[in-house]
């Protein structure tokens, strides 16, 4: 296991609160890397779309004619104006701008413009919406604004071959939640990170997956920066098979668990921000999207069996309810936290020798950042 963490101190207080880091943070972490941004099955038709707002940019989503997911900055090329104001929809037939009607077709084109013809050196074809790179995989939609950057497989491509043996491709959402929380993102991502805080914080998870019993298998440092991921597992408790409020589920593992997968729960920081988590009898994701210096906004998504959605006996309320006592839990002592690094007095501190994955993960943001 990697020691860097035992030797090293954390990051001090205004990490997390200042205004210039958090726009560098936003220029050489979100717009360099692969983001997860939503599920196939949200753009399943024709005029699909999904909006998502990454600090100061709108993204728009849409399933084009040819049947692709389509990524493109949220702007009209006339005069900038953000085109599609709602989050999520569909029926869409082309991209219109509310301010000049300059319309554009589903792939991006722009196939209407009035009073351009005679414009010197002015073709429709040159002002086509801007494209943001998509890749698909396990049924999620990717996206990367760096187009010079490597392809999703080559970045993240070692992690997936750890569930190439689970169908995620096939889970379907059923359950979601979304969070307002007063908190640098980065200190989710650190929580997240460790269970260290688990026996005095999380009294229902350290009874069905006490802390000790885990282990980390995955580390961002260890592979010199490649992978740009990290994480670890929990160990069941006893006989209990499932994180619900009381450790168990009338839900059937998911279908191409191993016996070890069955036993256990994994927990995985996608970088920089997507938290996997593959339990017995279904899949969890949250996202944490930076909005401000101090305010994050998380999703946190469950997934199953459609077999087994499709059973008029299927609740997944035992999964979502422990979950949303686990984060508020979560959100509170990341708020407490957030204020806390403010003092003048506090510098950063030292890690436990329970932090590992912590330093892990902010060891990749120095990285990120110092890299120009």
């Amino acid at each position: 296991m990697p020691t860097v963490h035992l030797s090293a101190a954390t990051p001090p207080g205004p990490i997390y609160w200042d205004p210039a880091i958090f726009q560098r943070e936003m220029e050489r972490l979100f717009f360099r890397n692969w983001l997860c941004i939503g599920r196939e099955e949200q753009l399943a038709h024709e005029g699909d779309f999904l909006v998502r707002t990454i600090g100061p940019e709108s993204l728009l989503f849409v399933r084009s004619s040819a049947g692709r997911v389509q990524g493109f900055y949220n702007v009209c090329r006339h005069r900038g104006t953000q085109l599609v104001t709602e989050g999520a929809g569909s029926g869409l037939k082309s991209i219109v701008c509310p301010y000049h009607s300059w319309t554009y077709s589903l792939d991006g084109k722009l196939v209407g413009a009035t009073y351009v013809r005679d414009l010197v050196d002015f073709r429709r074809e040159d002002h086509g919406l801007y494209h943001v790179r998509t890749e698909p995989w396990g049924g999620f939609i990717w996206a990367n604004l760096d187009d010079s950057a490597p392809s999703l497989h080559q970045e993240l491509g070692r992690f997936f071959d750890r569930y190439r043996h689970v169908p995620i491709d096939r889970l379907r959402l059923g359950g979601s939640k979304v969070y307002e929380v007063e908190a640098n993102w980065k200190l989710l991502v650190e929580n997240f990170s460790e269970c260290y805080h688990c026996a005095p914080v999380h009294p229902n998870l350290n009874r069905i997956t006490p802390y000790s019993t885990g282990d980390n298998d995955a580390y961002f440092m260890a592979d010199g920066g490649h992978g740009k991921f990290s994480g670890g597992y929990m160990t069941f408790a006893g006989d209990y098979t499932s994180m619900t409020r009381s450790g168990y589920t009338k839900r059937p593992t998911l279908p191409g668990l191993t016996e070890v997968d069955r036993q256990r729960i994994s927990y995985h920081v996608l970088f920089p921000n997507t938290f996997f988590s593959l339990h017995p009898d279904y899949l969890m994701i949250h996202r944490s999207w930076p909005i401000s210096p101090s305010h994050s906004r998380v999703e946190n998504e469950f997934y199953f069996d459609p077999e087994v959605m499709a059973r008029p006996d299927f609740d997944p309320s035992d999964a979502v309810d422990i979950w949303d006592e686990i984060n508020q839990q979560d959100w509170r002592v990341c708020e407490l936290a957030q204020k806390g690094t403010h003092s003048r007095v506090w510098r950063g501190g030292r890690y436990s020798d329970q932090e590992s994955l912590v330093c892990d993960f902010d060891l990749f943001v120095k990285d990120e950042m110092r890299q120009s």
